[in-house]
């Protein structure tokens, strides 16, 4: 193996050598970010669950084939994005927002979602989640990328399909537009969005 990976791309390559061990940390490690976005994107549970078996299936079938990982996260993320829409279109059985085209997904941010399915979430959080729900799809999805699975710029734009520049724009076009809607400066705003993924995805 090469030392010079990182742990995670050391994993993927261990996987690819046909280590069910790292195969199955993976799926451990990635499960929950993966059925949490999954969510965001399309409200039926099981259809998230089967596009999420179905990704480790092909995953592990064609291992020998894949090319090498850095960030298996988003690359997870990026091919969870992408089977959710292939199974959407043949069996449209869920309703997504632009089903036409994959990269204009509502994401699901309503007070009825999974995060807001807990006890105890804060009048904080609930404002923010309500704030975000203002936002145009993609704005909640990069606010979603950047600030609650903590992917870099350029992960972001592989998952959204768009230029790192553009990506950029958009972040801070979202961050302007959620600070306007909840009347908070920049700053604070940022430790609002902080102290709510700690709540929420705790």
């Amino acid at each position: 193996m090469d030392s010079g990976l990182n742990a995670d791309a050391l994993l993927w390559q261990a996987f690819q050598q046909g280590d069910r061990r790292a195969f199955a940390a993976i799926y451990r490690q990635y499960f929950r970010n993966l059925y949490e976005y999954g969510l965001r994107v399309a409200e039926d549970k099981s259809l998230v669950k089967d596009s999420i078996q179905d990704l480790f299936i092909k995953l592990w079938s064609n291992r020998l084939q894949l090319s090498s990982v850095r960030n298996v996260k988003s690359y997870l993320l990026v091919s969870l994005r992408s089977t959710i829409f292939n199974k959407t279109k043949q069996s449209r059985r869920t309703k997504i927002i632009g089903i036409e085209d994959q990269h204009s997904f509502e994401l699901n941010f309503t007070v009825e979602s999974a995060y807001l399915e807990k006890e105890a979430v804060s009048e904080r959080s609930r404002n923010l989640l309500n704030a975000l729900n203002q936002l145009t799809p993609k704005q909640k999805e990069i606010i979603y990328l950047k600030y609650f699975e903590e992917l870099e710029y350029n992960e972001i734009a592989a998952i959204l399909n768009i230029s790192v520049k553009a990506t950029y724009k958009l972040s801070a076009r979202a961050i302007v537009a959620l600070r306007e809607i909840m009347n908070t400066p920049g700053f604070s705003l940022l430790m609002i969005i902080s102290l709510a993924k700690e709540e929420l995805l705790s």
